[in-house]
């Protein structure tokens, strides 16, 4: 067995003592490890007072075995092929988008400008607005950026914010898309976890088809992840997405990011690739995302770019900066290089 089947075996053996630690942890927990954050300073003071309840105790409680899983994880890097951006440019504010919106949950703040805060951290000209009502008020707010997408399904975090039906939604964003041509297209998020073995068309047809009513240059934009890649599962749905937004939802998976791509690029053959970073690492430890990782991840993005397979980057987003500020600062400081 070679060094690096020896490292991938030790990350496994540490990544199963985190599930296991992970599953104690959780039983019975009132408060939502998704939620969780690194340790405050002393001297902390909160000036957001819409923000949602943090779980401040994970950290500390799940640290010894995430630092375990990340100590494997930064071993294999080195192995790994280095990103191909000889003659890349960097990523432009153009390629970067912010993800967010006003939710309570997960640390999220119900505050009307919590994206526009995020996206303005990370310098980014793009935001994918999730969560929250499409409305006049909403959309004028975030009328400065480039592009814009808007979360048209019903799988919202924020309870009544999308009350109409996914294909109304999908209508009404085409409709205001004449009046505020800052909007690109609809996201879907979520929407095919649910799916075990195929996804079903009607329900992303109608979107699709509702959404270029009134706009046939806006574009569907589906959240689809890297585990549920390469089992024929999108294959009723790929007429009916024209952008795949591309998360690693397990953190340990970036490591085979350039696997991952070329599964993609079969289940969606001449589709776009909008990549997802998460600086909170919900899969794995419910703890933001090394530094080092996420570096790897925007250069290979980077790559990926340059070679017209992706077509950018979408941070996850505005919540994780004051969850997880040293991950957070070293995607914008890497950003402005």
């Amino acid at each position: 067995m070679g060094k690096t089947s020896t490292d991938k075996l030790q990350l496994d053996i540490a990544l199963e003592k985190l599930f296991a630690r992970k599953r104690v942890l959780s039983a019975g927990r009132e408060c939502d490890i998704f939620a969780s954050c690194a340790p405050r300073p002393a001297d902390y003071s909160e000036d957001d007072p819409l923000i949602g309840k943090l779980d401040h105790e994970w950290f500390d409680q799940i640290k010894p075995e995430n630092e375990a899983v990340n100590k494997e994880i930064l071993k294999l890097l080195p192995s790994l092929p280095a990103p191909d951006t000889a003659n890349a440019p960097k990523l432009s504010a153009d390629n970067v988008w912010v993800w967010g919106g006003p939710t309570p949950s997960w640390g999220g703040s119900m505050a009307d400008d919590t994206l526009i805060r995020g996206a303005d951290y990370f310098h980014a000209e793009n935001v994918v607005y999730v969560y929250g009502p499409t409305t006049d008020k909403m959309l004028q707010l975030h009328a400065k950026y480039k592009k814009m997408l808007c979360q048209i399904n019903a799988n919202c975090r924020t309870q009544g914010a999308l009350a109409n039906t996914e294909e109304e939604n999908a209508e009404l964003l085409s409709r205001l898309s004449l009046e505020y041509p800052n909007i690109a297209g609809g996201m879907c998020d979520d929407y095919t976890v649910g799916s075990s073995k195929i996804v079903l068309p009607e329900r992303f047809e109608k979107m699709y088809t509702a959404i270029k009513k009134h706009n046939a240059a806006l574009k569907l934009y589906g959240v689809i992840y890297v585990q549920e890649l390469g089992r024929g599962k999108f294959r009723l749905i790929q007429p009916y997405i024209d952008v795949v937004n591309l998360w690693h939802w397990n953190k340990e998976d970036i490591l085979d990011i350039d696997k991952n791509i070329e599964t993609c690029q079969r289940d969606f053959p001449g589709k776009p690739i909008l990549l997802g970073i998460f600086i909170h690492d919900y899969g794995c430890a419910s703890c933001g995302t090394p530094p080092e990782l996420l570096i790897y991840q925007l250069e290979k993005a980077r790559e990926y770019v340059h070679k017209g397979i992706a077509e950018g980057i979408v941070i996850l987003g505005d919540r994780e900066i004051k969850k997880w500020p040293e991950s957070a600062a070293a995607v914008k400081n890497h950003l402005a290089l």
